[in-house]
């Protein structure tokens, strides 16, 4: 009964990472992006990145807020 449990917990963790992973990528791309003058040439994709790292952002501090600031 108690390896189920690990298993689960290994696997909360380890998505958990990969997200951070992918939002950190995502944020430096974004960063890079527009240092290098991406978004002047491209509105659209400027706007749908930054509004998706807006959301993601936001969707976590609200999560952290509902669930972990009791």
């Amino acid at each position: 009964m108690r390896q189920p449990q690990t298993l689960l917990l290994l696997g909360i963790i380890t998505l958990t990472l990969l997200g951070l992973f992918v939002y950190c990528a995502a944020l430096i791309d974004w960063i890079q992006d527009y240092r290098t003058g991406v978004y002047t040439n491209d509105y659209a994709e400027a706007v749908l990145e930054t509004a998706a790292i807006l959301l993601y952002t936001v969707g976590g501090f609200f999560f952290f807020r509902r669930k972990m600031a009791h």
